[in-house]
């Protein structure tokens, strides 16, 4: 199928990163009293210390703030930079053997709920090329349009197999009154025909979930609206096979979206308190546009202060859920907060550690974190480097008896 919809309806991405406009640099040099020349002169040395900066990133993290010194900004790493540390150091390649099936959402959260680990709940996927055991698959317009007015369990939460930044995703509501509409979870509307071929065209081949949505906690909800806003919880194994929770944050929606990832305009992420599951702070935007948010910009409830229920279960199920793939260097779980409980929706095996750095004003490499991510990096490459010692051995024997 290569019809076009008529209408989107899919999230599309964040744009690409943009350099730096003068007004922003004459911006912060009359609000922070650094002048442009000194702004790109920190921007350079970053850059030499290959921390995978984009010099847009140095002002969305506010690093030209004189709150930061040298050493401090040093400790803050780009979006490049923490994909180089989770994959190349963290889990390289020899050590990713569990990969292929975490990024797979489906096969990842049939794996998890088959070992007693509570996650999403799949209705059915859509895709022109797999199948997923007895699983439903909707392979053209007619079966999408049966599912959506006979199947469906309401609310369903629609993405991609694979991928990340909630790109593709939508949250649906229902079938409108006509029967052939589909009800969005921001109260918009879209023909079920187009939706069908939008879906067929852009993840027809790739593969495109469709899950029973987590319906939120009402004490989250009471204070940041119904949507979604899942706990990210990422886990190292800091000592091998007993991985423990580095650090927490919570993900608030933007009041107008479906999904909760940051880049969204209006969205929030809260810094969270690894022993307690209290808000310590909460932010919204970046750079000079920066907010730093006590209540809630509509219910007007308070955020700082609240502490997420199941706390302790929270880290818990996320540890299970490593120690399931133990050569895992570092993963990321969104889990989301129901009323009887925590669920695993996803799993990110390169969590954007930028995320960390905007909710906290902190440098990922911070003098707590950079010991953790040493050592594991150090065991990691003892194993690649056995494995690799292994396989010469094997080698030679046979070269040995022929």
């Amino acid at each position: 199928m290569t019809s076009v919809a008529a209408e989107e309806s899919l999230l599309e991405g964040p744009g690409r990163k943009q350099a730096p406009e003068t007004p922003k640099l004459v911006r912060v040099a009359r609000e922070h009293g650094v002048g442009p020349f000194r702004q790109l002169g920190q921007i350079l040395s970053l850059m030499v210390k290959r921390r995978g900066l984009h010099p847009s990133e140095y002002y969305d993290f506010e690093l030209y703030h004189p709150r930061y010194t040298a050493k401090e900004r040093a400790q803050f790493l780009g979006t490049k930079g923490s994909r180089r540390l989770n994959i190349r150091r963290l889990s390289p390649k020899k050590s990713k053997l569990h990969f292929d099936l975490l990024d797979d959402k489906p096969m990842c959260g049939s794996l998890l709920s088959g070992l007693g680990l509570r996650g999403t709940e799949t209705q059915a996927i859509v895709s022109v090329i797999r199948s997923f055991g007895n699983l439903p698959v909707l392979r053209d317009v007619e079966a999408i349009y049966h599912y959506f007015t006979q199947d469906a369990r309401y609310p369903v939460f629609a993405k991609p197999v694979s991928g990340s930044l909630s790109v593709g995703s939508v949250l649906i509501e229902g079938v409108g009154a006509d029967g052939s509409t589909l009800i969005l979870g921001n109260g918009e509307t879209v023909a079920m025909h187009d939706f069908a071929l939008e879906v067929l065209a852009k993840h027809g081949r790739g593969g495109f979930l469709l899950q029973s949505a987590v319906r939120q906690h009402p004490k989250l909800t009471e204070v940041a609206g119904p949507a979604l806003g899942t706990i990210r919880v990422v886990t190292v194994p800091e000592e091998e096979a007993h991985p423990r929770t580095l650090y927490v944050l919570w993900k608030i929606p933007s009041p107008q979206a479906m999904s909760d990832n940051f880049w969204q305009d209006g969205s929030m992420l809260a810094n969270v308190d690894l022993e307690t599951g209290e808000v310590l702070s909460c932010r919204k935007g970046t750079g000079p546009d920066t907010a730093q948010i006590e209540t809630h910009p509509v219910t007007g409830q308070p955020i700082l202060g609240l502490r997420l229920p199941f706390w302790s279960e929270v880290k818990t199920l996320a540890e299970q859920a490593h120690a399931i793939f133990p050569k895992a260097g570092v993963i990321g779980w969104d889990i989301g907060l129901s009323e009887d409980g925590p669920v695993i929706v996803e799993a990110n095996t390169a969590p954007f550690h930028t995320l960390y750095q905007l909710a906290t004003g902190e440098g990922i490499m911070n003098s707590r974190f950079a010991p953790v991510f040493e050592k594991i990096a150090v065991r990691q490459a003892a194993l690649s480097r056995k494995k690799k010692a292994g396989r010469k051995t094997e080698s030679d024997a046979g070269r040995a008896t022929i």
